[in-house]
């Protein structure tokens, strides 16, 4: 659920001079507007897969807009994981588990809205400002569009992307991005999903990415549904070895 901080605080500080007014007492300290607005994000945040809502954090993109996330496991390696179009961050719940085992910590984000770019990027940062030292993004559909295209515009770079099933273009052009995206990088789409299969062979030739492989397994599965145990295996080593993983 994306909000701004700023609609938020407007509405705290409308209740906060009703309720001054009605009492007739002392004036209360106003509360913290931003404060506020990310609290009311956790509040609203449609995440039933989350049974210690401690998890959830708050994700703030260069724009002041507001996104939730949810957050856990630790490790020295984190990964932002985007979800499909049409779904939310719970979409990644079983793969998450998989990389907490693994001793990884994994941040699944909510990039329902259109600056879903921004949002996944303020991820990455988010990561590494919480101790993260290697940092992955994974995402699928139009969330592995996302992905490449964030990838693309960190700075310092990240250390290895996973597109599922990614469009060549859906809220950002993953032509583009793959054009200039260094990093290690795995392209995969079932190879029974037609457009998809066809994207994903584009994405991997115009990849500019010393590392990168391809990968169309003998599947109709789209996005996540293609998470079976060749593929988490091979995710998993990925985020071990991205060199090895991709030669």
């Amino acid at each position: 659920m994306r909000t701004t901080w700023r609609t938020a605080a407007l509405v705290a500080l409308a209740a906060m001079v009703i309720g001054t007014g009605a009492c007739g007492g002392e004036p209360q300290t106003p509360p913290d507007p931003a404060a506020a607005a990310r609290q009311r994000v956790l509040d609203d945040a449609d995440a039933p897969c989350v049974t210690d809502r401690a998890q959830l954090v708050v994700i703030e993109n260069v724009k002041h807009d507001l996104t939730v996330a949810w957050q856990t496991g630790q490790g020295d390696t984190g990964v932002v994981l985007l979800h499909q179009l049409d779904a939310g961050l719970c979409q990644w719940s079983g793969f998450a588990g998989l990389l907490v085992e693994q001793g990884h910590r994994a941040l699944s984000v909510d990039v329902s809205s259109r600056d879903a770019v921004e949002f996944a990027q303020a991820a990455v940062a988010h990561l590494r400002a919480t101790g993260a030292k290697r940092v992955f993004v994974v995402g699928a559909s139009r969330g592995g569009t996302i992905a490449l295209a964030a990838a693309a515009g960190v700075t310092p770079p990240v250390d290895g992307v996973a597109s599922l099933s990614a469009p060549t273009v859906y809220d950002a052009d993953a032509r583009a991005a793959v054009a200039k995206l260094s990093a290690p990088v795995i392209i995969a789409a079932g190879a029974g999903e037609a457009r998809f299969a066809d994207a994903a062979r584009e994405l991997h030739r115009l990849s500019v990415s010393p590392h990168k492989k391809l990968v169309l397994p003998d599947s109709y599965q789209h996005g996540v549904a293609l998470l079976d145990g060749a593929m988490n295996t091979l995710l998993l080593a990925f985020l071990a070895d991205p060199p090895a993983a991709t030669g």
